[in-house]
């Protein structure tokens, strides 16, 4: 039973069998209308506990990453490793249209509900299957956690201070990358299908899309045979880099090839008196603090050292007036002057920030229990928008709709596969 959504993919069912490198990929396709189905084992995803969890209560149906993740979805149970489970999944496929797994690769063959299993009950089926490395090779049978993917894709290497090891990006990015890149993998595949009638594995690595993150370093080992090394905070220009302020940082990249000029940020300094001694007795040197007398300076060691003298005397003029304002007033005057400074906000800044409150990137929970709204997508379809129909599902909570209702299982036998702990 799909819900009347009106969304882009109303009328197509998906079931997410996925572990955490998949969830954000049922959940993109699930707030675009798709009818997703979470098949879990009896017990709940593993997912479910994992944290923060709400008033700091650890369990199934606290987690707030199962509730972000698994927003619009409905949750059966099913016990992959029992024949009955195993058939129950067939059944259930034979109505579906995308299957999206991350078990890796043999998990779903060993226990015959894999690629071709599936496409035997549902001949035009688009089976998503990610997994650390691949379905081939020599890596294809090996675990990767987020750590691992992202050590694996090379992104790790451009991570962190120089002079220290290597840093792991925050938030899940293989987890987040893979799922962009599966979601995008099952939307061409249902396209494909709807053209011709075919369905089709698409095959998902996190090494490989999380690799694309380091942008042109693989060309520049192509084309130069060197490798690109972590490059940290480089102190540069003065108007180029991060700064705290008042209440967090900004990050300006005033003197760069866009925006106004950092003679500009010069006057802004002057009019609030923040320049001190330094513009009062060398304003015509501290203005040529700009990208092109940096070049020139390279050329000539007179004005190399006078350039590099006036530095660190304008990084801790800037420092110090930016360290008196707050984020938001230093983000806003710096945009009404056309200077490229931007704020580094926080979540809490993301969720009340004006510009995504008119935009209304904010999406209301649908369902009862509903206690906050959650982030949107980053795209907007002006005809079938992307809605957020129904909190994130209770451990089974759609079992009987779906297996009785939908399916078509007998009371009796329901009863008995849920004392089976198939169900």
């Amino acid at each position: 039973m799909t819900d009347p959504t009106g969304g882009a993919l109303d009328g197509i069912r998906l079931l997410d069998l996925s572990t955490q490198p998949g969830q954000y990929a049922g959940r993109l396709l699930a707030d675009l209308g798709a009818d997703t189905i979470k098949v879990e084992p009896p017990g709940g995803d593993a997912m479910r506990r994992v944290g923060p969890f709400e008033g700091d209560v650890a369990g199934p149906e606290t987690s707030l990453t199962w509730r972000y993740f698994n927003a619009n979805k409905r949750s059966v149970t099913c016990n992959l490793d029992l024949p009955a489970g195993q058939r129950l999944l067939r059944e259930l496929a034979r109505d579906a249209d995308v299957v999206i797994e991350s078990y890796g690769p043999s998990y779903m063959e060993s226990r015959g509900v894999g690629f071709e299993a599936l496409r035997a009950v549902r001949p035009d089926l688009v089976y998503v299957s990610i997994s650390g490395f691949g379905r081939e090779g020599p890596h294809a049978g090996w675990q990767a956690t987020e750590l691992i993917a992202q050590a694996a894709s090379g992104v790790l290497t451009l991570s962190g201070d120089p002079a220290g090891a290597p840093q792991m990006l925050g938030a899940n990015q293989a987890c987040i990358t893979a799922s962009l890149s599966a979601a995008q993998g099952a939307l061409l595949a249902v396209f494909h299908k709807e053209r011709t009638g075919e369905g089709q594995l698409v095959e998902v690595s996190m090494q490989e899309a999380l690799a694309i993150a380091q942008e042109t370093a693989m060309q520049q080992w192509d084309f130069q045979r060197t490798s690109r090394e972590r490059q940290g905070e480089i102190p540069t220009l003065p108007g180029l880099g991060a700064y705290a302020t008042r209440d967090g940082y900004v990050y300006s990249m005033v003197g760069g090839p866009a925006g106004a000029s950092w003679s500009e940020l010069v006057d802004w300094l002057i009019e609030e008196g923040a320049g001190g001694e330094l513009v009062a007795g060398h304003e015509a040197a501290f203005r040529a603090l700009n990208m092109a007398t940096a070049v020139q300076a390279l050329r000539n060691p007179v004005k190399a050292a006078e350039f590099g003298a006036l530095m660190p005397i304008a990084r801790e003029t800037l420092a110090a007036f930016f360290a008196t304002r707050a984020s938001r007033e230093i983000y806003e005057e710096g945009q009404r002057r056309r200077l490229l400074i931007g704020m580094v906000s926080t979540p809490k800044e993301l969720m009340e920030s004006p510009q995504l409150r008119a935009r209304d990137w904010r999406l209301p929970v649908g369902g009862d229990g509903a206690a906050a709204d959650l982030p949107g997508p980053p795209y907007r379809l002006s005809a079938t928008p992307a809605t957020v129909r129904r909190a994130a599902p209770a451990i089974g909570e759609h079992n009987r709709e779906v297996w009785l209702e939908e399916v078509g299982i007998a009371p009796e036998e329901f009863a008995a596969l849920v004392a089976e702990g198939a169900i």
